[in-house]
């Protein structure tokens, strides 16, 4: 399938111009044919849900983590699972509140439903790290540029492309700098499939391996 990008979903961004010669060169019937406008709507997380995802650093390929998630409880304001040995909470929107490394205050908005191409948000947050005792705080603009065919360990999806840039400060150490991540979200595994992270010091690649959701 062709990736869809801001520059080339017809009827939304290309001109009026371009559009009606399309439609005479390669059928004239088209005319008149709507595209169905790409989106992707909250999704629905069920009790037994799962996940499992594999992180390796993208400079050596050594692997660095695994976390294995299982929905356990799905409430009006959250979502609560298991994380390896730990557990997860999340918004109704898939966001972090807490994980079985990190605990985040203020809004961590990873996700904003409905995802639609040439969507874009701001968010900032703090965040604790539970292995070790420092805090930060990440400022980021989101941006959704393409939906488009992914390929992690557990699949080929068709995923959402959501660009992240921004800042990092770590108030404990005093340092800081620049953060690019890079998620793809797929509708059909309600979640992301792949990140791409690097924000000067670690860079790595976490994907899907393994999934299964609840009908």
């Amino acid at each position: 399938m062709k990736t869809v990008t801001a520059e080339n979903v017809p009827g939304r961004y290309a001109s009026p111009a371009f559009l009606l010669i399309s439609c005479f060169v390669f059928s004239p019937g088209a005319l008149f044919a709507q595209v169905p406008p790409v989106k992707a709507e909250l999704p629905i997380v069920k009790v037994g849900d799962h996940w499992k995802y594999e992180q390796n650093d993208r400079r050596t390929g050594v692997k660095e983590a695994e976390f294995d998630r299982t929905v356990t409880a799905v409430t009006a304001t959250q979502i609560d699972g298991k994380e390896n040995e730990g557990k997860f909470v999340w918004t109704r929107e898939l966001n972090t509140i807490e994980s079985s490394t990190v605990a985040v205050s203020g809004e961590s908005k990873t996700l904003s439903f409905p995802l639609e191409i040439g969507k874009k948000w701001d968010y900032k947050y703090n965040y604790a790290n539970k292995l070790n005792p420092t805090q930060g705080r990440w400022q980021l603009e989101a941006n959704v540029v393409a939906f488009e065919k992914v390929h992690v360990l557990a699949g080929e999806f068709e995923a959402f492309k959501i660009e992240y840039r921004g800042f990092w400060n770590n108030d404990t150490t005093g340092k800081h700098g620049r953060l690019n991540v890079t998620n793809w979200f797929a509708p059909s595994a309600r979640s992301v499939v792949k990140t791409e992270y690097d924000d000067g010091y670690n860079n790595w690649v976490r994907q899907l391996v393994e999934y299964q959701l609840q009908p």
